[in-house]
């Protein structure tokens, strides 16, 4: 029998949520504090339902973190860590723990060390920007380094950043705005060499890795264009790559939390291939208190017909980066 391991689950639990309210009370923590992200027994009868083994847990929403004083936060980064890993702890059949870094200084990097050397947690998550800084900066290499050394996954969620006053109606913002800012801190972390300088990385992004799949010819041509005619773009640095933009890109490995539908799923696949893709939904999150994601992910994996890339997709990858 095939396991399912859902490789981007979200919590948030009770102590933190009431010392995040102390410190750094918004709509964005509040609005989102809903019964299934932080009931674990609704949460492990909703993996029965859908046949889900397992799931990765990683601490819930971004856009609480926008705002916050680094200084503020680095306690409140500790205890969010470490009530993920008491979950995981109360259940460990069930449960994978990973942390979460908001920022990139030092300090951080060095909470995700305690994270992994004293907590024995199997990755990091990451924001596709830190106040609208990017992903490739000094202190993003330093994690990156760790997380390689250590064989370790780094998880990517998309952040907001204010680029239109008025993205945040209608929900565009989230909708169309994390996607693109997944596929910008890909190419950040792509073109800032962060898999040159560690060949040894891995990161799953969220969304089945946003416009990359789809706009890969755009982006490597553009790339092209800009090496071959450098006085035509005299502003334009060309990083040394020892292999194509594409299988840079193509270092990334992508998760099915696409909204159910097919067409997209399969351009993922052919691009990631089916070893460069997991199963994910993306839970709690969505209609009816997440149960609909994990029912279109699982049909969505379900369209696989070669049994080696369905277990390969549902478990078989993940697993291998764990």
């Amino acid at each position: 029998m095939v396991q399912r391991i859902d490789a981007f689950g979200h919590i948030t639990p009770p102590e933190f949520y009431d010392e995040m309210s102390d410190v750094h009370s918004t709509p964005a923590l509040h609005n989102l504090y809903f019964e299934p992200i932080w009931n674990v027994d609704r949460r492990l009868e909703d993996m029965d339902d859908h046949g889900i083994d397992k799931q990765v847990l990683t601490l819930a929403n971004p856009p609480i973190w926008r705002g916050i004083d680094p200084d503020d936060a680095l306690p409140l980064t500790r205890l969010a860590n470490d009530l993920v890993r008491e979950v995981a702890d109360d259940h460990p059949d069930r449960f994978i723990p990973v942390a979460t870094i908001p920022f990139a200084t030092e300090e951080y990097v060095e909470e995700f060390e305690r994270c992994l050397t004293d907590l024995d947690m199997h990755g990091v998550q990451i924001f596709s920007n830190v106040d609208g800084r990017p992903v490739d900066s000094p202190g993003h290499m330093a994690l990156y380094e760790t997380a390689a050394n250590a064989g370790v996954p780094v998880w990517i969620h998309p952040q907001l950043h204010e680029w239109y006053d008025w993205l945040s109606e209608y929900e565009i913002h989230r909708t169309i705005g994390w996607p693109f800012d997944t596929t910008a801190a890909m190419a950040r972390m792509v073109f800032g060499g962060a898999f040159e300088q560690n060949p040894d990385l891995d990161v799953i992004v969220h969304h089945l890795g946003g416009m990359v799949p789809f706009f890969i010819g755009r982006i490597t041509t553009f790339f092209e264009a800009r090496v071959n005619n450098p006085d035509m773009y005299p502003e334009f640095e060309a990083p040394d790559f020892s292999t194509t933009v594409r299988e840079q890109f193509q270092n990334f490995y992508g998760d099915t939390v696409i909204g159910g539908e097919v067409p997209p799923f399969e351009c993922g696949r052919s691009f990631f291939g089916d070893d460069g893709v997991v199963f994910a939904t993306d839970y709690p999150f969505g209609p009816e208190g997440g149960r609909r994601f994990m029912k279109q992910a699982v049909d969505v994996v379900d369209s696989v017909e070669d049994d080696d890339a369905y277990e390969a997709i549902s478990s078989g990858n993940v697993q291998s980066l764990l």
